[in-house]
């Protein structure tokens, strides 16, 4: 056989090679068909507009055939999880995201949603294990940092603490929830006037008559650390006045009253 003739009858056989090799990358052989894919998306969707009208039970329903239309789909199950921790169902929310995570291991948003699951299961290990893994994906990310900082407040390392909400301050300084915990940590470690002035800060980010009651009873607890009663009533009683003031409060103004019965007519 000539060498021109090898190569007319060899380019034919590597174009049918090439053509087979594209087609296993369009249609994976293992993975779930196109159809399925589409379909579970469209469950999916109808299963978020039913969470979003308030109707928790027939989202349950419709994320759930999500994820049997499509097991590796990690939206989906994400979604899932969610309607499944709002319906109640924790520990089944957690082991959807678990799910989810041996799909898409390190992914931020899945770390974030099930270490604060963990967190308030009162799993601290598995909460601090997707925190460490959350900060480790996305060191930038203010809501990594802020998981890391909770679970060491948690954990009752608030030095910790501190320094993992001065991290999540750093890439995002006007986020309330930190700014709040940052001032629970000062008061916590005895820093009166760094917590005032961290909620200071905080204050700033509402309009008028906009604060919340829990903010303005840490204020009047600061206060009070500083020897400033008249300043510590007048914070208490704004808390009290928006209605949903912690417990303690009314407690604290009592007190007060009590011992410096002058401040009542200020």
């Amino acid at each position: 056989m000539s060498t021109d003739h090898k190569k007319k009858w060899f380019v034919p056989v590597m174009l049918v090679v090439a053509t087979s090799s594209v087609g296993c990358r369009l249609v994976p052989r293992n993975g779930p068909a196109p159809e399925q894919v589409a379909e579970a998306r469209r469950l999916s969707n109808l299963g978020l507009s039913a969470s979003d009208a308030g109707d928790l039970l027939r989202a349950e329903g419709l994320l759930e055939q999500a994820v049997d239309h499509c097991p590796t789909d990690v939206d989906s199950r994400k979604h899932y999880a969610g309607v499944l921790w709002d319906r109640g169902e924790k520990m089944e929310a957690v082991h959807q995201i678990g799910k989810a995570l041996s799909l898409s291991p390190g992914d931020i948003d899945l770390c974030l949603d099930g270490g604060k699951m963990y967190l308030q299961l009162g799993l601290l290990d598995d909460a601090e294990r997707l925190a460490n893994e959350a900060v480790a994906s996305a060191p930038r990310s203010s809501e990594a940092w802020q998981l890391q900082g909770q679970v060491n407040l948690a954990r009752g390392k608030p030095i910790d603490a501190l320094a993992n909400f001065q991290h999540s301050l750093a890439f995002q300084p006007d986020n309330r929830d930190v700014l709040r915990e940052t001032a629970e940590v000062y008061r916590q470690l005895d820093r009166p006037k760094r917590a005032l002035a961290t909620l200071a800060i905080l204050e700033e980010t509402y309009g008028p008559n906009q604060v919340p009651a829990d903010v303005l009873a840490l204020e009047g607890l600061a206060q009070e650390s500083l020897g400033r009663p008249v300043d510590a009533v007048e914070s208490y009683r704004a808390a009290l006045s928006k209605g949903d003031a912690p417990p303690e409060t009314r407690d604290r103004l009592a007190a007060l009253e009590l011992e410096e019965p002058a401040t009542t007519l200020r």
